[in-house]
Formats: C-alpha cells, sequence, structure tokens
C-alpha cells in the first residue's frame, strides 16, 4: 500500500498511502528500518483537517501572537521555527502558509515529503534519485518569483545559504531547523557553515515549540496548589514583564490536576496545544551574532529583551488551565 519494494529488507524505506473515509481522507507516512531481529515500521497518521488550522488555534499567546502577524506582514526576511522531531513545526508553518494564502500572493514550497496538500499555492516534492534537492529546488523556485517561500527544512549549508540568500533578495522565507531552542537557532546556522554576517540581516525571527497535551474539559480538577509546583512557578515565572497578567503566586492559588473519565480514555488529557518563544533579530542582536555566538549568549540577550522561555509559556499555560504541572515537566523539563 506504501509503494515500498517488498524484497528489501536490509535498506530504509520511506512510504505513504491514504485511508479513504466518508468526506475526509487520512494520511499515512511509513518509515521502515532495518534491525538486528527484523524490521522496525513506524506509521505517523495526519489529519488533513488538522493543517486548516488558523494561526489563533495553534495556542499562542496574545503577544506572540501579535508579534507573528506583524512578522508575516513583511515582504523579505526568513522565520525559521525550531524543535524536535513531532513538535508541531509543520503545522505551524501550514497555519501561517493559509493565513498569507491569497490569489495575489505566489506562494512555492519545497518538502520531504509533502505532508498536506493547499489549495491555491505551489507545492513541491524532494526527489533524490530524479536529483531534485532542496537546494537545486530552491535555486529554480527563485527563478519563479515567489513572494513566498517555503521550505520544509534546512538540513545543510547550501540549503541554509540560498535559503539565506532568497531572504536577502525579496522573498519572505519560512522554514524549520532541529535544535532545540530558538536560541540555538544561530549557533546552529553558524555550525552549518552559514557566516554571521549573512545570518544577521537575513534572518527576522527565531522561533521554537513543543507540543503539550490539553486537560480534559471533562474531569480536571481545580485544588490548591502543591508545595513543590508553588515552588516552580514563583522560581520561573516572577521575573516575568508586568504585561504578563498572572494570579498572584501564594499558599492559596488554585490550579488544574489531571482526573479521569470516558471522554479522555481515562488519560487525564484531550488532545494537544503549543508551546512557544520567539525573539526578533534586531540591531543589537545582530551585533551579538556577528560574533558568532554561544547558544547562552543568544538566550541572555533574548530575554533580557523580554523573551518568554518554553518553559515559561509552559507555566503560563498551567495557571491558564490549559495543561498541567506533570505534562509541562515531562515534555520541557525544569
Amino acid at each position: 500500500m506504501s509503494g515500498l519494494k517488498i524484497n528489501i529488507h536490509d535498506a530504509p524505506q520511506d512510504g505513504r498511502f491514504t485511508i479513504r473515509r466518508t468526506g475526509y481522507d487520512i494520511e499515512v507516512r511509513v518509515s521502515i528500518l532495518p534491525g538486528a531481529y527484523g524490521e522496525n515500521i513506524v506509521m505517523r497518521i495526519l489529519d488533513p483537517s488538522a493543517i486548516k488550522q488558523k494561526l489563533e488555534d495553534l495556542g499562542m499567546r496574545t503577544d506572540i501572537l501579535t508579534t507573528v502577524k506583524k512578522l508575516l506582514e513583511k515582504t523579505t526576511g526568513a522565520i525559521l521555527t525550531t524543535g524536535p522531531t513531532g513538535s508541531g513545526k509543520t503545522t505551524t508553518l501550514y497555519a501561517f502558509i493559509n493565513h498569507l494564502n491569497s490569489p495575489d500572493m505566489k506562494i512555492i514550497t519545497i518538502e520531504d515529503p509533502i505532508e498536506y496538500h493547499i489549495g491555491g499555492i505551489s507545492q513541491t516534492q524532494v526527489d533524490a534519485h530524479a536529483g531534485y534537492t532542496f537546494a537545486g529546488g530552491l535555486r529554480s523556485i527563485v527563478r519563479q518569483d515567489p513572494d513566498v517561500i517555503l521550505v520544509g527544512e534546512i538540513r545543510d549549508v547550501e540549503t541554509a545559504e540560498i535559503a539565506m540568500q532568497a531572504a536577502l533578495t525579496g522573498h519572505l522565507v519560512l522554514s524549520t531547523l532541529h535544535t532545540n531552542d530558538a536560541a540555538g537557532t544561530i549557533p546552529r546556522l553558524i555550525d552549518l557553515g552559514v557566516r554571521p554576517v549573512t545570518i544577521a540581516p537575513a534572518v527576522n525571527a527565531a522561533m521554537a515549540q513543543r507540543l503539550v497535551r490539553r486537560l480534559c474539559p471533562s474531569c480536571r480538577k481545580k485544588t490548591q496548589i502543591r508545595s513543590n509546583d508553588l515552588r516552580i512557578l514563583t522560581n520561573y515565572l516572577s521575573n516575568l514583564p508586568k504585561s504578563i497578567k498572572m494570579p498572584a503566586l501564594n499558599g492559596s492559588l488554585e490550579i488544574y490536576y489531571p482526573q479521569e473519565c470516558k471522554a479522555c480514555n481515562n488519560t487525564g488529557y484531550r488532545g494537544r496545544v503549543g508551546v512557544y518563544e520567539i525573539f526578533e533579530i534586531d540591531d543589537e542582536m545582530e551585533k551579538v551574532i556577528l560574533k558568532s555566538p554561544a547558544i547562552s549568549d543568544v538566550q541572555e540577550l533574548a530575554v533580557k529583551k523580554g523573551m518568554i522561555t518554553l518553559l515559561q509559556d509552559g507555566l503560563l499555560k498551567v495557571l491558564e488551565g490549559v495543561t498541567s504541572m506533570e505534562e509541562v515537566l515531562r515534555v520541557i523539563g525544569e
């Protein structure tokens, strides 16, 4: 069904198939990896309806949403979103595309593979056998005079440099990188081989994200906060900017904890929501980038300029009753 070769058992293979349902389809991506005791198979289930999400549905705080919308209005520069596999980067990029998609906006993507199909834009897929790589495809895409280019992932120096050049020459570039946090974006690009003098003017913003499970609205229970949870909240949220509204952090504070019910299959959670951090690259950050900084240097300046970290954003969602303390610490760690 996935179009894989059934007589090959000693090489990795990737494929896909579609489950046709009345009214909608479910896409399944299949990955096969040879192991010592047979083949390992992972099937990734993709629900195309999830990709129709608006920016407002992703779980971004109001201030991040405002920043992102402002960044998407720019006609040049790159917005890079980072995070591990399965952190929702592709869904976020598609939400950006849906926000920008209009008849007078030419959008071209290069992906590996195309995960979801969107009407009104040109989507292309990497094909190494045919010689269509990220770098080669990106060169051709630039000649097509697009307004927006989506690069599925920046994996090597060639792709990174062409993407940066495109961002400097009148294109809005959206892409992803594998790093743990937003601050890691700059050192990662330098590590790939991109010169700091190119990164500084080309990248508009760097963003990181994770996915945490939402508390089940049917059975979540509001109770007095546990002492260890209060310690963590006080430790990480006491220095937030005054613009961030939150309740007083003391022993009388009540937060939601997971319970069990039939609606959530006795897990305490239903659905997932994004946790984000983002910083823009301004003149001060540009000067730091030109010195080939360590991750800690970028992080320090970004926080000084008001960036709310992944952990802080997760803890704010705990206070809002969106997710639980255990879930945030499980996904992001203290």
